[in-house]
């Protein structure tokens, strides 16, 4: 589960009843649209709070945001139900149940409660399933927040509504101004340089055709949302919406997107512009030399055709590409179950423009059909192909044991009884002890390992560093479980730990490869790395992953407690550590967040204690990561019991995508986009130890 997963509805009401709305009072000049993005809302929020019909507002007009639902709303004049729900963004099932409605009848000075209490108080005859259904709670949450493993509860217990509140984050450390106001003395490549910002954007960014600049004028340092090349569709939208907040013509966005008609669905990814072929409009996600690899050039090159100081990079910045290079493509082999629009989409391309490559009429394509590609997703594997390694050669075989194949797979010993997870509360229990649960797990990642060190090195720049990968959740947790949509627009459901577990292994072989020692924290009884043919068969929740450790698996139960938990994986680090030099120790904790609150791209988070104690080396080691891991990553510190008294030298938690945009829970099921998450991890490692290589010598 994400690190910030709590919903605003259930706050807990000590907090909520101090919440205020911000007012806004409307200066001349003032559009409802930079006001949203000043506040960081939507302009369809703004209108809700606000009950207009349009974006038209007035000189002196007192704006509401609502940053926290209060914990009551008095009704006004004029008011429906169904506006209130909408306005603090409640489902109006749960506006009528909170205040016992059995229609949607209200009348002005009615008090209505907007949030449902944070705890009960077990009464005689109540029992788990009849407080779940009074307060619109799933039975699993409810055991889920209140660490029960059945439905039994005594008289007098005070049960949790809600998720436990998480640690109040520090701001991220990253957050750079959006403008910039000159000042005497001021040169435009100096600040270009000062706020890591290439001179070509900045010029872009201001509709400068020179270099020239005076003192007092306003500087837009970054471009906005507004400027990014991709939509991704949210409930709601419509196309003429997002035609109209984008400044493009509906017939223009149909056209980018071989759309016949205006039919869109929620998840599905907009083209918003048409890139030359010298150029490359950089996406979320995306990094420097990632890009550069994928076009041939060198990271210098493009540099310096960009006149690009540093290596940050930002959503929609324009990246001028080698001309010759440019032209390069690479070959898709369509597989079953592919579709046009999911192949662009991996490939950052339009359906359209995907049509135009390879000279098609229409969207039929067949297994086996080969495609020409942009190569940015396509080459997901170079690093290994360089070295003409063979990846399906780390399927290893065990002996006595049948490699089992599936549409998920492929697995050992025993496989899912499902192809793809069925629901949110679904799963599939292990039912061996935990020992010998254990000893399948380390017998089948012994043989991976060997099989791993036969593959050569591709570099020794990791030589002499011990990293351990922490694996989040596994076992009886499975993190967040959310719910996404296939290109059909049909429900599909994504399981955090089964696939962050992918990504930690594919991160172990490319860290292996480059010399390092590395120890995982979590393993698997019955799989090694895996892909989806196709990718809606998605990996099922499996409660049988174990620790890394004999010592906690030779009792019959496992460390049970996300306290507990926590202080395993640690345990885990320092005995892996014992014998690692303390500045060639590198902790690395991924998960994929879950919550709308926090931004889509990764987020790098490092030890920051309530009591004001920071992990300054820690912190240091994610800004050296963020360029690698692509353009909108941040990194902010909090207070993470993986990460306190880590034995580590520098340790950081990754929420690697974050599951409440569909796009990245679309992303998480495809191996390439893991193996490239992989990789971008693996890239900011060797990063790191460039640098400290050469602190050392000087």
């Amino acid at each position: 589960m994400g690190v910030v997963a709590l919903l605003l509805c259930a706050l807990p009401n000590a907090f909520a009843a101090k919440a205020k709305p911000i007012i806004h009072v409307v200066k001349r000049g003032d559009t409802l649209s930079e006001i949203a993005q000043k506040y960081r809302v939507s302009r369809r929020q703004l209108r809700q709070w606000n009950h207009l019909r349009s974006d038209k507002i007035i000189v002196g007009q007192r704006l509401e945001l609502w940053r926290e639902v209060p914990a009551s709303y008095k009704v006004r004049k004029g008011d429906t139900l169904s506006q209130i729900a909408q306005r603090f963004n409640l489902p109006i099932a749960q506006l009528r149940r909170l205040n016992g409605l059995a229609k949607d009848r209200i009348y002005p000075g009615q008090k209505l409660k907007l949030q449902q209490p944070t705890t009960h108080v077990v009464k005689r005859g109540d029992t788990l399933s009849e407080i779940a259904e009074k307060y619109g709670l799933g039975l699993s949450q409810l055991r889920r927040f209140n660490d029960l493993r059945g439905n039994t509860i005594a008289v007098g217990q005070k049960l949790r509504l809600h998720a436990a509140p998480p640690a109040r984050p520090a701001p991220s450390d990253d957050d750079e101004p959006g403008e910039y106001v000159v000042k005497k003395g001021d040169t435009l490549s100096q600040i270009a340089q000062r706020h890591r910002v290439g001179l070509r954007l900045l010029r872009r960014l201001n509709g400068l055709k020179g270099d020239h600049i005076k003192p007092s004028q306003k500087l837009k340092l970054r471009p906005t949302a507004l400027d990014q090349a991709v939509h991704i569709v949210r409930e709601g939208d419509t196309l003429s919406q997002i035609a109209q907040k984008y400044s493009i013509a509906a017939g223009e966005l149909r056209r980018l997107n071989g759309l016949e008609g205006s039919k869109i669905i929620i998840g599905q990814k907009l083209r918003l512009k048409a890139a030359p072929r010298a150029m490359h409009i950089v996406e979320r996600g995306d990094a420097l030399w990632e890009i550069a690899r994928a076009y041939g050039m060198t990271l210098t090159e493009l540099k310096e055709l960009n006149e690009m100081s540093s290596n940050l990079i930002y959503p929609g910045q324009e990246l001028v590409l080698n001309p010759q290079k440019a032209q390069r493509l690479a070959t898709y082999t369509v597989k079953k179950g592919d579709y046009l629009g999911q192949i662009a989409r991996l490939h950052q391309m339009s359906v359209a423009e995907l049509r135009q490559a390879n000279n098609l009429k229409n969207s039929l394509i067949h297994p086996g059909d080969k495609l020409k590609v942009k190569p940015l997703l396509s080459q997901g594997r170079e690093w290994i192909k360089i070295s003409e390694i063979n990846w399906e050669a780390l399927q290893v075989s065990l002996g006595g044991v049948k490699k089992i194949a599936a549409a998920n797979g492929p697995y050992y010993y025993g496989r899912p009884k499902r192809n793809s997870q069925k629901n949110k509360n679904y799963f599939e229990a292990d039912i061996g002890s935990s020992l010998r649960t254990y000893q399948r797990a380390r017998k089948l990642w012994d043989a991976f390992a060997r099989e791993v060190n036969q593959l050569g090195r591709l570099s020794e720049q990791l030589e002499g560093w011990h990293i351990v990968l922490d694996s989040g959740h596994g076992g009886l947790d499975p993190g967040a479980i959310v719910r996404a949509k296939d290109g059909n627009g049909k429900n599909l459901y994504v399981v955090e730990d089964e696939y962050v577990y992918d990504i930690t292994l594919r991160a172990y072989v490319l860290l292996r490869l480059h010399g390092a020692a590395v120890t995982p924290t979590i393993l698997s009884p019955n799989h090694l790395i895996r892909q989806s043919n196709p990718a809606t068969r998605t990996f099922v929740h499996e409660k049988n992953e174990v620790y890394n450790s004999y010592t906690l698996n030779r009792k019959k139960s496992r460390p049970r407690g996300t306290r507990n938990g926590l202080r395993a994986r640690v345990d885990i680090a320092r005995n892996a550590f014992a014998n690692t030099p303390k500045n060639r120790r590198i902790f690395l904790s991924f998960h994929a967040d879950n919550s709308k609150h926090n931004q889509e791209a990764p987020l790098v988070l490092y030890y920051h204690g309530n009591d004001g104690r920071r992990d300054l080396a820690s912190r240091n080691f994610a800004k050296i990561l963020r360029p690698a891991l692509g353009a909108g990553t941040r990194v902010r510190g909090q207070d993470l019991g993986v990460l306190r008294n880590n034995p580590a030298a520098v340790g950081v938690m990754f929420e690697i995508r974050n599951l409440a945009y569909r796009n990245n829970a679309w992303a998480l099921r495809f191996e390439q986009y893991r193996q490239r998450d992989a990789e971008k991890v693996v890239k900011g490692i060797l990063d790191y130890a460039r640098l400290k290589r050469r602190s050392a010598q000087r």
